[in-house]
């Protein structure tokens, strides 16, 4: 038995609602971390050469890459119940 048929049709509008919700918060900010966390790894910004490492530097790319995982996740919640 499918997921979509355990959930009454009721509640299936505010989860789909949820899951966009979801998924564009989370792919906004995990392209920020993305893309911040690359200009940290390639020393692009000079104020910050002294305060982050390499590693950590991997962990915000890695932060960025698992919140536009949770992105893609909630924008696949979406078509499953809002259609």
């Amino acid at each position: 038995m499918a997921l979509k048929s355990r959930v009454p049709k009721p509640l299936r509008g505010p989860i789909g609602l949820i899951s966009i919700v979801v998924a564009l918060l989370s792919v906004i900010v995990g392209y920020i971390y993305f893309l911040f966390g690359l200009s940290l790894y390639f020393k692009l910004i000079p104020q910050m050469d002294d305060t982050m490492t390499t590693s950590e530097s991997l962990v915000v790319i890695a932060a960025g890459v698992a919140l536009l995982g949770l992105g893609y996740a909630g924008w696949r919640g979406f078509n499953y119940f809002a259609y």
